[in-house]
């Protein structure tokens, strides 16, 4: 059976504390390393989720590996649309 701290405890956290009432805000740029446009969905810019869709970035906003690969064809398919 473990034992909840006293109030008066060293361990014990102030019921008031002042942290309790910060609400997080959410990322004011997109979510790709390289951009600084705002968010529009998914925490990506439009273009950048497009690009993420494609799988040209991964949904921390890293460059995928074969990214070279992938945005030629993605370009390829563009041109030609």
């Amino acid at each position: 059976m473990s034992k909840k701290p006293e109030q008066g405890s060293p361990g014990a956290a102030p019921q008031n504390a002042p942290m309790a009432k910060v609400i997080p805000i959410g990322s004011n740029k997109c979510t790709f390393d390289e951009c600084k446009a705002k968010p529009a969905r998914a925490g990506f810019c439009d273009e950048h989720f497009t690009w993420f869709k494609e799988g040209l970035i991964t949904k921390e906003g890293h460059r995928s590996p074969d990214f070279d690969k992938k945005y030629q064809a993605f370009a390829r398919r563009k041109k030609a649309a």
